[in-house]
């Protein structure tokens, strides 16, 4: 393979708010309505802990093997509504491009 033939998108989601409060069921049928309204499928890899400014927190990572010409402006305004609902300053965006090959 010469050139990638995918890209791999890498998302966190806050499990907790600021205040330590979980996000109600609300907030998480939103975010699965939304992200499947962009993606057709995707991976939870689960809970991950991480460190932001001096904050311990807990997210679920999610992982999404896209084409190439991936929807990456739709991804970041589905981002832009998720900081508002997650009350979030910022929101985790990371992609870059890679070999994808199903074997079977």
């Amino acid at each position: 393979m010469d050139e990638y033939n995918r890209i791999k998108v890498n998302l966190l989601f806050p499990l907790f708010d600021n205040d330590g409060q979980p996000f109600d069921e609300g907030v998480w049928d939103w975010w699965r309505s939304e992200l499947t309204k962009i993606v057709v499928g995707f991976t939870d890899m689960g809970v991950v802990s991480g460190w932001w400014q001096g904050h311990s927190d807990l997210n679920r990572w999610i992982v999404i093997v896209a084409s190439k010409d991936a929807p990456l402006d739709q991804i970041r305004e589905f981002l832009h509504a998720a900081r508002l609902r997650f009350r979030q300053e910022k929101m985790y965006l990371d992609y870059h491009p890679v070999f994808f090959e199903e074997v079977g």
